[in-house]
């Protein structure tokens, strides 16, 4: 059983017959590309019809072809309370609700909550535009990082107000901070500086992993920081950043597959 806050859920709506293309096209164009730009807590979107191109492989019980079912899994309840009110879902629904089965002027759906168990995504079908081909995996992975400030005690204190972080005290007041093994996937990049661009500036940054970028800042600028960068979206990967109360850059990203 997973021990983070994810939410999932499976969700059926029903096309009005002759809709299905317009409704079909609407979701590939306009809603998924604004919920994947838009919307960091949102982890996974998928949009599925009934399975017709192989007659031997027959549903139970028999799936009503209207049938429109959506997989989506959320970092938090928050960041899907946030999906269903925000403006991409909304607008959405507003455009596009009467081509789909209504009852009292909105659309018919079914929604199942689920927790994740075990398991893992695979898409043979794509991939992401930094992957490459290497004959080895990378080695050398960013494994430490520090904080080098001129006033530890409140950084520290800082730090354990907007991520919870507790602190194993070392020589000369070092406080180090320890993870769990076996954490998620490591990422490493080299950019172009740009001076002028928010986060962009030369030297090195670090990203600490979060499941909401929005909350994980608000936590921050109430604590003291600043925002920097917001909630972006580049090559696939979900991230912000703000500057400590001495003014560090610190980088946040959501979960991200290897």
């Amino acid at each position: 059983m997973t021990s983070d806050n994810r939410v999932s859920l499976t969700s059926r709506w029903y096309i009005v017959p002759g809709a299905e293309d317009s409704i079909i096209a609407a979701i590939r164009e306009e809603l998924v590309p604004a919920i994947e730009a838009s919307e960091p807590g949102t982890l996974t979107y998928l949009v599925h019809r009934p399975f017709t191109s192989d007659a031997g492989l027959q549903a139970l019980p028999p799936t009503d072809p209207q049938t429109l079912l959506f997989f989506e899994e959320y970092a938090s309840p928050e960041s899907f309370r946030s999906h269903v009110s925000g403006p991409n879902f909304t607008g959405f629904v507003s455009r596009y609700g009467d081509a789909f089965v209504g009852v009292d002027g909105r659309p018919y759906t079914t929604v199942t909550f689920l927790t994740r168990q075990a398991g893992f995504v695979r898409d043979a079908g794509t991939s992401r535009p930094a992957a490459h081909a290497a004959s080895e995996p990378n080695r050398h992975p960013a494994v430490m990082f520090e904080v080098m400030s001129p006033d530890a005690p409140t950084a520290t204190a800082f730090y354990r107000d907007v991520f919870g972080w507790s602190y194993a005290r070392g020589s000369e007041g070092f406080s180090y901070v320890h993870f769990p093994a076996g954490t998620p996937p490591l990422l490493g990049g080299i950019g172009q500086a740009d001076a002028g661009a928010p986060g962009m500036q030369p030297g090195t940054n670090f990203y600490l992993l979060v499941d909401d970028l929005e909350a994980t800042l608000e936590r921050a600028v109430a604590a003291g920081a600043a925002r920097l960068m917001p909630p972006s979206t580049l090559d696939g990967y979900h991230f912000a950043m703000f500057t400590d109360p001495d003014g560090f850059a610190i980088g946040l990203v959501t979960p991200f597959p290897s």
